[in-house]
């Protein structure tokens, strides 16, 4: 019994562990041509180690297609105010005040993130996604979960954003962050419908390098300690019949 207390006490504290929000380290954006439809950064890590992001927009005929008009690389108006609809039980901090990359929709391109090594469970902040009374979908080529919204800048509230099938977001005014599930070096997506301009970032928490086995989930950790548990019932057991 005395096995099984510690591994039930080990496991509540991984499980106690888990429901705290953790920081996320933001895309430093250094560089955005507008026209050219290119951005590129940096996230720098804890252990100072840096992941490289570049950004690309690329029309349907491979050309380079553009940014938005309020893509931003140094300080300006701070578009993450109010920090509410990007943190959660699982992010503890919002995006920096200035860096964003903005988009319009409906321009038949794709855009790519391309990051210099393997990234856990990517997360992407996204700004004014959609308007009130117009949707605006973004279409990934990777499955997210959204794990944070609300009331931002230019308003909606905390049912603005939407997941739909085929790793399809939904906007209506949508504030908040989204997570990618897996290790990723680079994702996509398009923007189908026409929007005016609506703005992201990235963050990440680790990488394959630094973290290279994930962290088991509680369920994982529960079950695992009950068949520790119930394999030293049967050799208590085992023992006592051998008497």
């Amino acid at each position: 019994m005395r096995i099984f207390r510690v591994l039930l006490v080990l496991a509540c504290l991984l499980i106690a562990t888990n429901a705290f929000a953790v920081p996320y380290y933001y895309v430093d954006w250094l560089t955005a041509d507008v026209n050219g439809g290119t951005a590129s950064g940096t996230i720098t890590l804890p252990d100072t180690s840096v992941v490289n992001v570049g950004f690309q927009a690329i029309t349907a005929a491979g050309g380079p297609g553009n940014l938005g008009p309020t893509t931003q690389t140094g300080c300006g108006t701070n578009y993450w105010n109010p920090s509410a609809p990007y943190t959660s039980a699982q992010v503890s901090n919002p995006p920096p005040a200035c860096d964003i990359v903005s988009l319009i929709g409906g321009l038949n391109q794709t855009y790519i993130v391309t990051l210099s090594e393997p990234i856990k469970d990517p997360i992407m902040a996204v700004l004014s996604l959609g308007q009130p009374g117009v949707f605006t979908t973004y279409d990934f080529d990777a499955p997210f979960d959204i794990v944070s919204q609300g009331t931002g800048f230019w308003g909606g509230n905390a049912s603005s954003l939407a997941e739909l099938p085929g790793d399809i977001l939904r906007g209506n005014e949508g504030h908040g962050t989204l997570q990618f599930i897996g290790t990723f070096s680079t994702f996509s997506w398009v923007v189908p419908t026409p929007e005016n301009w609506h703005g992201f970032t990235f963050g990440i928490r680790t990488t394959e390098r630094i973290e290279p086995n994930p962290i088991p989930e509680p369920a994982s950790m529960l079950l695992l300690v009950s068949g520790l548990a119930a394999g030293a019932a049967r050799k208590r057991y085992a023992r006592k019949r051998s008497k």
